[in-house]
């Protein structure tokens, strides 16, 4: 099979370099000139398990991937790690002036925050008919007329 289709191969570039025949006749020789493989007729015996690489597949391999490419300190060198880096950033590390600032307020970082959160919960509650008497009060510290919140 393989001399004949090396045959098949040899001649089409001859011709195809002697300049006989154009490429696309040539794919169409070369093509027909390989024998055909006769047809396997579909069997009705069982598919034997044992002895084929089936046999020897494990299920697990198949649901997680293969485990065996890991190394055995894997595990110890992964949890070192972990508890190194939580030892310094948890009890080593000294504050900065990023961490003092997240300690404090949001509203007192963000001008005019806390009003539109208070006004958007006071009209949120109205609607649905909750209590809104510690909004309001909030709102009448914060100097927001509560009258012009009713008629928006």
């Amino acid at each position: 099979m393989l001399q004949s289709v090396r045959s098949a191969v040899q001649s089409a570039s001859q011709l195809l370099y002697q300049g006989r025949y154009p490429i696309s006749k040539m794919y169409y020789r070369l093509v027909s000139n390989i024998p055909k493989q006769p047809s396997n007729e579909i069997s009705n015996e069982p598919i034997k398990f044992f002895g084929s690489k089936a046999a020897t597949w494990r299920a697990r391999d198949t649901r997680s991937g293969g485990s065996e490419d890991t190394l055995w300190f894997q595990p110890y060198v992964i949890s070192g790690s972990l508890a190194v880096f939580l030892l310094y950033f948890c009890v080593l590390r000294e504050e900065n002036d990023i961490d003092k600032r997240l300690e404090g307020n949001l509203f007192d970082q963000v001008a005019g925050l806390e009003e539109v959160q208070l006004t958007v919960n006071y009209k949120y509650n109205r609607e649905n008919g909750l209590d809104t008497s510690e909004i309001e009060k909030r709102l009448l510290e914060l100097g927001v007329d509560i009258k012009l919140l009713d008629i928006r």
